[in-house]
């Protein structure tokens, strides 16, 4: 309860100050009429009055009872200026280029990423936006409301979709930036970009879609995938069987070990790695957080943008149902106390 918003406990106090006031103007009263009829002990015996120990008791049951009553009507009433329907808008900007079939967290990258984005997909109000990357950005699905559709696109994520091999993180974001600016200009508007934050030398571009970010006041979270470590990146034996007869160009690809891996222009195995400083740039420059893709990092990222999107507390509703149960069992223990002749 220490986290209750300050004008609760203004309210509690205001209420609790007035039952006093009252009850002892009230005992006031009683004492003139009292001291009219007689002195206290022959009273006690003969009208069975309350002794002074069990009337400082009810007064402070009564206090109490009114303090929670206001607070517990306070709380509820804390979050009335948020909408019913969240007005948060949200385009999660998904990495389809081949790094994520990289294995350094389990059971893949690209698994990971499915997951989390489902997630975040199921928990996170108001409309949301789909955009992938790889080599270039493409618009899966502009702001909806319609969830099965977002978890559609989610699901089907794969970088064999996509038509042109590479890393343009700028090309993600500057998408997923048309679609915000396309969509409602009121509320709060995000990007999520999950990602192992390589990109193919384009700081440059990279830097100007996070300086249109913060001139339209669009934070960035983003989420890391992968380790810092990395790992080579594997190519599964679909995609191996497709390159054989793929018309357009492939990436490279060396048979190690008795497994398909992507390689560089002197045959040896990719290292991908997570760029944990760039990411957690981009995120700072713009308003926004960096998580890992794990549990923590995700429930950390659902909190905030909550928070972004004018959510109430999730709380609130249990603090005040508590609030009001207490103020009855006080009011009513207050009652309880009247002593019976």
């Amino acid at each position: 309860m220490m986290g209750l918003p300050v004008q609760v406990w203004l309210a509690a106090a205001l209420a609790a100050s007035v039952a006093l006031l009252l009850r002892g103007f009230g005992s006031y009263r009683t004492r003139q009429d009292r001291d009219a009829l007689g002195d206290d002990p022959l009273l006690e015996r003969m009208a069975h009055a309350p002794p002074a120990g069990q009337r400082v008791m009810r007064a402070i049951l009564l206090a109490a009872g009114c303090g929670a009553l206001a607070a517990g009507l306070t709380i509820g009433g804390v979050a009335e200026d948020v909408p019913e329907e969240s007005d948060l808008q949200t385009v999660l900007v998904l990495d389809a280029s081949n790094s994520m079939w990289a294995r350094d967290v389990e059971p893949s990258r690209l698994e990971r990423q499915r997951a989390v984005a489902a997630e975040l997909a199921l928990r996170l109000p108001g409309r949301l936006g789909i955009v992938y990357f790889a080599g270039r950005g493409y618009v899966l699905a502009p702001l909806t409301d319609d969830r099965d559709a977002v978890l559609m696109f989610i699901q089907t994520l794969d970088p064999d979709l996509v038509g042109q091999g590479g890393t343009s993180l700028a090309e993600g974001l500057r998408q997923g930036l048309d679609v915000l600016a396309g969509g409602e200009q009121v509320g709060r508007r995000m990007l999520v970009v999950m990602t192992d934050g390589e990109a193919t030398a384009e700081a440059e571009a990279v830097q100007e879609a996070l300086d249109r970010a913060v001139r339209m006041r669009v934070p960035v979270f983003a989420v890391g995938l992968g380790t810092s470590d990395g790992a080579r990146v594997p190519v599964p034996d679909r995609i191996e069987e497709e390159l054989e007869s793929a018309p357009r160009a492939r990436p490279r690809t060396a048979v190690i070990a008795g497994e398909s891996w992507l390689v560089d222009d002197r045959g040896e195995p990719v290292i991908s790695r997570l760029d944990e400083e760039g990411l957690a740039h981009m995120a700072q420059v713009t308003g926004g957080l960096f998580v890992l893709a794990d549990e923590e990092g995700v429930d950390q990222l659902v909190d905030r943008l909550e928070q972004e999107g004018g959510r109430p507390d999730p709380g609130t509703g249990r603090r005040a149902s508590f609030l009001l149960l207490a103020a009855f069992g006080l009011l009513f223990a207050e009652g309880y106390m009247v002593r019976r002749g």
